[in-house]
């Protein structure tokens, strides 16, 4: 076996660099010169401090009042390839790439934090997140979703030339993270390895991330995904067989959970430091195994779980064909706050004895009303396959009538650079509707999911939405 040879000192900041092979430490007197000199070593001592400062750092959050199921733990370790790999050689010759994700990442949520204090709608910086609608087809037919991709889908994807040109109508050099998700399912995409692949060998310290509902999926799909250093959450929402198929429209539990065995293996196998999460939209349905999903995550090796509150569609997006069983407004812990909040706590005390962390919206019996501060407008990109672009999670559903009747001109990144559009009127209302205590001027604003993190969980309009006004309104931007 070939050792990185070197000092104690040295050693320390191999390690803290990301070197991804075994180290021997000599002994004391005995560093070779280039490893552990004094003329090496005394000008890293300053270097050595800062990096293990941030690497003691475990995990920070992406800014802003994301729900559990689209948050994004941030691990200052975002990538370290495994030996051999096109992405070894990239480490290797520049050792940083997780220490400039960390910078770029303080440097995004400054700039985010000062622009919103001084109400600047028009910005002298670029997006900073980036969200991939991969296909318009999905695999399971889930009752609280907002759109039957199983059987409505068009079944067009996002291809890797189409994302090539994506990424040139970007400041990819700004970019902090990109997530494979929303839509459809994104592996039913043949071309999501090649673009993983690629975000990793053009712009490696992108931190990028999969959501995905993890049915079938081929383990030489699931090996390259790992080797380009992507991240997982994998969408389960049960404890049990019949549960999952009521929930999902699909009788694949086993092969979600040993799909997950695999990934858990193969990362270990691999040695890439990758996140594995898990997510459970509580419901009224699969509330009563939340404690038992505590203990199955934990036994199949994942990191951690998110726990969102289910929100309802409104009825025109509930329906699914071929499927009488649909969601309902009763359906929604909002009508059960105790039971919820009991179930939250104890499944918190469950994974924190299983060491595995565990994410959730506010509980009900701590709702505290707060200014609004949603962050979206000022950092993310959510790029359907056509590249259309939308500026929020669920908002290819909300915001998509009018931005497909050219109602809301929020750009095509295919057709243009950000820069053509970025601060055009559109976006820098939708700005001006989200500065706190501000009047909201974009009905879909008004009537967002997301107001139960600002608004608090107990609002029933943040549980059961209701699009009417957004629907009606002949606003043009």
């Amino acid at each position: 076996m070939n050792y990185m040879r070197c000092g104690g000192g040295s050693t320390v900041c191999w390690r803290a660099i990301g070197y991804p092979g075994p180290i021997r430490t000599m002994p004391s007197g005995r560093s070779p010169v280039g490893c552990g000199s004094a003329a090496v070593v005394i000008p890293l001592a300053w270097a050595i401090g800062f990096i293990r400062s941030i690497g003691s750092i475990p995990r920070v959050r992406l800014i802003g009042p994301e729900p559990p199921s689209r948050q994004v733990s941030w691990p200052v370790c975002c990538f370290t390839p495994s030996s051999g790999s096109r992405g070894a050689d990239r480490e290797m010759k520049n050792p940083f790439p997780r220490l400039l994700s960390y910078v770029r990442y303080q440097r995004s949520k400054r700039r985010i934090a000062k622009a919103i204090r001084h109400g600047c709608t028009e910005l002298d910086f670029p997006p900073t997140s980036l969200n991939l609608m991969m296909v318009d087809r999905c695999n399971s037919q889930c009752i609280m979703c907002g759109h039957d991709y199983l059987t409505c889908g068009s079944g067009e994807m996002l291809t890797l030339d189409r994302m090539q040109r994506i990424c040139n109508h970007l400041d990819m050099q700004q970019v902090i993270d990109v997530t494979y998700g929303g839509g459809g399912e994104p592996f039913l995409n043949p071309e999501l390895p090649d673009i993983a692949e690629h975000i990793r060998n053009e712009h490696p310290t992108v931190r990028h991330m999969v959501i995905s509902n993890f049915i079938a999926v081929p383990e030489k799909t699931v090996r390259r995904m790992l080797v380009s250093g992507v991240h997982f959450l994998v969408s389960i929402n049960a404890a049990a067989r019949e549960t999952f198929r009521t929930i999902s429209g699909r009788d694949a539990f086993e092969s979600v959970t040993e799909g997950l065995r695999l990934l858990v293996r193969l990362r270990k196998e691999l040695h890439v430091p990758i996140e594995i999460l898990v997510s459970f939209i509580l419901m009224r349905r699969n509330i009563n195994e939340l404690n038992d999903f505590i203990h199955l995550a934990a036994d199949l090796g994942v990191d951690g779980v998110r726990l969102p509150y289910l929100r309802v569609y409104p009825e025109s997006h509930r329906f699914r064909n071929g499927r009488a069983d649909t969601i309902a407004p009763e359906d929604s812990l909002y009508y059960d706050q105790g039971l919820s909040d009991r179930m939250i706590l104890a499944a918190k005390r469950e994974a924190e004895k299983r060491g595995i962390s565990i994410e959730h919206d506010p509980l009900f019996g701590e709702a505290v009303r707060r200014p609004r501060d949603c962050v979206y407008p000022w950092k993310s990109l959510y790029v359907n396959f056509n590249g259309d672009v939308y500026p929020c999670p669920a908002s290819e559903i909300l915001f998509k009538p009018k931005i497909d009747r050219r109602q809301y001109d929020s750009g095509n990144l295919l057709a243009q650079h950000y820069s053509a559009f970025w601060n055009n009127p559109f976006w820098q209302t939708l700005r001006r509707s989200n500065l706190k205590g501000a009047l909201t001027e974009v009905p879909e604003c008004g009537c967002c999911g997301n107001a139960l993190c600002w608004d608090g969980p107990a609002v029933e309009k943040s549980h059961i939405l209701d699009w009417t006004a957004a629907e009606n309104s002949t606003l043009r931007l």
